[in-house]
């Protein structure tokens, strides 16, 4: 497979690539010194085995990290295409992966990829047979981790097929398995107890599942993808009409063969008996990838400039840091140049005149200590690497923990994680706890602090290594929050040259198109364009937008054709506005104009409701005073008649 592939898409060098390649540089370089030290016969041949072992140690873990890189791109960018509605790109991105790249770890996040992938197709088996090799393949030390968080995401993966194909006690398994792991994020969490509300409903036991689905319901409606949100949605309906002998019951629909399967169709393969009550929206294909793009990235030169501007701010000093390093390396070679100077000196003590001495040789001479820095130095590497791996993990658990709680509405406990979160030593740890803050603050409409928090959030990322480290995920995940918040604080420039920034600088972030799709909705919201915001919310892609994004959606393409919509569909609405009044709170911060416009349907169906009472009731009237003219033999006059 070519080569160019990665270029073909967009894909540019890995910001880790420069830190990888002076790695492989000192441990040639280290490599080197270590033949010239053998080859000139100082001491013995072996003398330069230790400073070749150190210098082959930097160049492996260089070219790792070079391949990883590389691939981790590739995967990013097939899960953004995939998402967009771009499959067979997407699919073509992950064989050149799996053709090229060695790690477990991409290894075994490609197979979840072609199992979501399989599942939209509707196919359970192939999807299946994908789940399980995530699942079994063998894990990557280096990445401990990592490894373990995909393998809680395979699990409730297979745990929803399994649950569709009545596996039950394999679907029960690895959703205790999900429940009871450090590692398994609100998302897999969430997939994990659908795989939980689907057994309950195959079972027949309505009551159990109308309890679950309470019980779970801040995991299932806020952390689900779309899809399996609107299966949530249609568990709803379902006890709706179970306990109601006057709703009407859908019929069932039978799934289409082949190709990608609609909402329904989808929903038919995992749970047949929900799928009458899915009310997905009539996706249009194509187009709106273009609207999106079009939309925010119109930045004019001054956004731009100040764009980069704000990029450039949040670095700290390199100088500071490199000061550090300098100082530190003088010290020790100044250290070592004192200890050798010690050593190696010909002058003996002063001895008394009546006593004959042997000459003392010294038990450390100047070549042991030269042998002894590459061993010491690779002692020292494995040592930080092992620690490195450890705090990580440690980490990740308080994060995810931190998650979890805030997910089940224990809001102060988690809030209270995140922000202690926030004081690591680790960079990338505090930058992370810093996002989740700024999400947790627009979640409730507190749009000031979320900024607030992304902008501490970049900042911990001052440094060069910092933000090469953070490139795949983090880093652009706080620059799109930011953008997204521009635009919902009417900041239009702002967002716009952030996400053409965005889009330039990360093209592989796999939430790309999903940014672009917030930060052109908020925009065109807040302008009063609905008509224009319901235009870009008509596609057929499956992009992971969470509840509040596709509640925006809804509302502008109710607002913007209510008859389209439906009367079930506005009620529904409606509905969700009055019971969740933090979603409503969200939705009057960030865009007031499609909120006002919706309720102005409420208005508008109260005079149209009005006006049809009345001429009902006029209707009546005149009914009634016919019969009666009737009755007593007097002709009603002509209404025709002048």
């Amino acid at each position: 497979m070519a080569r160019e592939l990665p270029a073909r898409f967009g894909i540019t060098p890995h910001a880790a690539r420069r830190l990888a390649n002076r790695q492989i540089a000192i441990g040639g370089a280290m490599a080197l010194v270590g033949a010239g030290v053998s080859a000139a016969g100082i001491g013995s041949v072996a003398a330069g085995v230790p400073f070749g072992m150190a210098g082959a140690l930097l160049i492996a873990i260089g070219l790792r990290a070079r391949s990883i890189g590389v691939a981790v791109q590739v995967v990013n960018k097939a899960y953004n295409l995939a998402a967009s509605g771009q499959r067979e790109d997407a699919a073509e991105l992950l064989d050149y992966a799996e053709a090229t790249c060695r790690s477990r770890y991409v290894l075994r996040v490609i197979d979840v990829q072609r199992a979501l992938a399989a599942m939209q197709r509707g196919d359970l088996a192939g999807a299946l047979a994908r789940a399980d090799a995530a699942v079994t393949r063998r894990t990557d030390p280096l990445s401990f981790h990592l490894e373990h968080a995909t393998i809680a995401a395979a699990r409730s993966l297979r745990a929803l097929l399994r649950a569709s194909t009545s596996d039950r006690d394999g679907a029960a398994a690895d959703i205790e398995f999900v429940r009871t792991s450090a590692l398994a994020s609100p998302e897999v969490l969430a997939r994990a107890e659908l795989a939980a509300a689907v057994l309950l409903e195959r079972s027949g036991d309505r009551e159990a599942l109308r309890a679950h689905l309470l019980r779970e319901r801040g995991l299932l409606v806020e952390h689900t993808r779309p899809r399996e949100r609107a299966l949530v949605r249609a568990y709803q309906r379902m006890l709706k009409a179970k306990a109601s002998s006057v709703y009407r019951t859908g019929a069932k629909r039978e799934p289409e063969a082949g190709g990608e399967l609609s909402a329904a169709d989808w929903a038919a393969r995992i749970s047949p008996d929900a799928a009458p009550f899915m009310r997905a929206p009539a996706m249009a294909a194509g187009g709106v990838e273009e609207l999106s793009r079009a939309e925010v990235d119109r930045a004019d030169a001054s956004a731009r400039a100040a764009a980069e501007g704000r990029a450039g701010s949040n670095r700290q000093p390199v100088t500071k840091a490199a000061r550090r390093v300098l100082l530190l390396w003088v010290a020790l070679v100044m250290l070592f140049l004192g200890v050798w100077q010690l050593l190696s000196s010909d002058r003996a003590p002063p001895v008394a005149p009546e006593v004959e001495r042997l000459p003392a040789e010294p038990i450390f001479g100047p070549l042991s200590i030269v042998l002894a820095l590459p061993i010491i130095f690779i002692v020292m590497l494995v040592g930080a690497v092992l620690v490195n791996m450890a705090r990580a993990r440690k980490l990740s658990q308080r994060f995810m923990a931190a998650q979890v709680a805030v997910a089940k509405g224990e809001e102060q406990r988690g809030k209270g994680e995140l922000e202690a979160l926030t004081r690591s030593m680790v960079p990338a740890a505090a930058a992370q706890a810093h996002l989740a803050l700024a999400e947790l603050s627009e979640r409730q409409g507190e749009l000031p602090a979320a900024l607030a928090a992304c902008e501490a959030g970049l900042a911990r990322l001052g440094t060069a290594a910092a933000r090469a480290m953070a490139a795949d995920i983090l880093l652009p995940a706080l620059l799109a929050e930011r953008a997204f918040l521009f635009a919902a604080m009417d900041r239009r420039a702002d967002a716009r040259a952030e996400m053409a920034l965005l889009a330039e600088r990360y093209a592989s972030y796999p939430f790309l198109e999903r940014a672009r799709m917030r930060v052109a909705l908020a925009l065109r919201a807040r302008e009063g364009d609905i008509a224009g915001a319901a235009r870009i919310t008509e596609r057929d892609a499956d992009l992971p937008l969470n509840a509040r994004d596709e509640l925006l959606a809804d509302v502008c393409r109710a607002a913007a054709s209510p008859g389209a919509a439906g009367a079930g569909e506005v009620e529904r609405l409606r509905e969700e506005l009055r019971l969740d009044a933090a979603s409503r709170r969200w939705l009057s911060a960030v865009a007031p104009a499609a909120l006002a416009a919706f309720e102005r349907l409420r208005e508008q169906g109260d005079a149209e409701a009005l006006a049809g009472a009345e001429a009902l009731a006029e209707t009546e009237a005149l009914a009634e005073a016919e019969a009666l003219a009737e009755r007593a033999g007097v002709r009603p006059p002509d209404a025709g008649a002048a």
